[in-house]
């Protein structure tokens, strides 16, 4: 499945979380694209008590290429390696992924999310990334007066502040992508925003970024992050 660009409905209620035990990593073609920090969790929706299957991920390319890794597939297997039952994850999960076109050397943002309706004993995360050579080209925004805040009722972090189009062209859409790390650096998780910006050459959009299915324990822990915008015109 390849990476949707629109943020999915986050889960409301979700009050019990566990660390996954472990998550696996696929090599990706030719080494181009570098996975360099990962982390997974399970959630339980209070409400209906599915179980949310949660991963965040930063890559870079590594290749002196600009690259567009938008054909990136991420599964999850249960401890023999078998994909888990499509049956209980209907589709394959849900991907974000920003920003898709990678320069030499740049990072970019993922996360997705499964639903199952049992807990599993144990699972991997298996990641595929295909990156082709793009047909558009990437231009990043610049981004101002961004801020973290947090939700006191459903503990979800928001990353807000202002892109501007400081390219040439005008724009039709924004992708704002980021990761929040904790006090020592660690890796915690990813944040989302994509949207349609019309936007002329020196004008600028609020946006708002938000976290994805992360536990609230880790989300408390969040004390940097960082965060990007960018467009791609043709």
């Amino acid at each position: 499945m390849k990476v949707r660009l629109l943020l999915g409905t986050l889960l409301a209620g979700c009050n019990k979380e566990t660390d996954t035990a472990q998550h696996k990593k696929e090599k990706t073609k030719e080494g181009k694209i570098k996975i360099v920090e990962e982390k997974s969790y399970t959630l339980v929706d209070s409400i209906t008590h599915d179980h949310v299957l949660s991963y965040s991920a930063i890559i870079k390319n590594e290749s002196d290429k600009t690259l567009n890794v938008n054909d990136t597939t991420i599964k999850y297997v249960n401890k023999t390696g078998k994909v888990i039952d499509p049956h209980i994850i209907p589709n394959d999960p849900d991907v974000h992924l920003a920003p898709y076109i990678l320069k030499p050397g740049e990072k970019g943002y993922i996360s997705a999310e499964g639903i199952i309706n049992k807990e599993p004993d144990t699972y991997d995360v298996k990641v595929k990334i295909n990156p082709i050579k793009p047909a558009s080209n990437v231009k990043s925004l610049k981004v101002k007066d961004d801020a973290m805040n947090q939700e006191k009722e459903n503990h979800i972090l928001h990353i807000k502040g202002t892109a501007t189009n400081n390219t040439k062209e005008s724009t039709e859409y924004i992708l704002v992508g980021g990761a929040l790390y904790g006090k020592q650096n660690e890796f915690i998780g990813t944040i989302f925003q994509s949207q349609e910006a019309q936007l002329t050459p020196g004008k600028s959009i609020p946006f708002d970024a938000t976290s994805s299915e992360i536990p609230d324990k880790e989300l408390a822990k969040v004390k940097k992050y960082k965060v990007v915008a960018s467009t791609y015109q043709e």
